[in-house]
């Protein structure tokens, strides 16, 4: 026996009149308090922090390309002008997050944070598209694996927090 479209209508209204009798709870207002413990269990990544760490290996790549590649400079400057190309950028937004006051409201913040990663993209884009341009000789291998590590970065520099934040807890057990 096949179900009629009258049987699934029925259960539609059903889920509907679930719905309708069982709203979500009403969004509370958080305290000064509660929102002061949030911040403390949840410290702040410093942006001038990722920034250090990807040139910091961004250097340590250049060193390790140029001897594994048997001191030939152009890998050296290849592999420096790919951890630039993320860490430029990086060191533009921190610059114009860092000089951005408490925004007044919330409309205010979004659009500074907008605009400066729109700056980073740019910057970004351009500093790809003349790789070839300013680095003589440019190595590819080099290039990419500095561009692509730096760029991960990101995300270790997150997992780190994620397990600092975790050792604090456990340190205060």
């Amino acid at each position: 026996m096949k179900p009629s479209a009258l049987d699934d209508t029925r259960k539609i209204e059903r889920v509907l009149d679930d719905s309708i009798e069982n709203p979500e709870p009403p969004v509370r207002q958080w305290s000064r308090d509660e929102v002061e413990a949030l911040r403390l269990r949840q410290p702040v990544v410093s942006l001038w922090r990722v920034v250090a760490i990807q040139a910091l290996v961004g250097m340590l790549l250049a060193l390790g390309s140029w001897l594994l590649a048997g001191y030939r400079s152009n890998v050296m400057w290849s592999a420096l002008y790919g951890a630039a190309c993320v860490v430029v950028p990086g060191a533009l937004f921190a610059y114009g997050m860092s000089r951005q006051v408490s925004a007044i409201n919330a409309g205010v913040a979004v659009f500074g944070f907008m605009l400066w990663e729109f700056v980073k993209i740019g910057v970004a884009v351009i500093m790809l598209v003349a790789a070839v341009k300013v680095v003589p000789q440019l190595s590819w291998p080099a290039f990419l694996v500095a561009l692509i590590v730096c760029i991960k970065l990101n995300w270790l520099t997150l997992f780190m927090q994620g397990r600092v934040k975790k050792n604090v807890a456990s340190d205060k057990r």
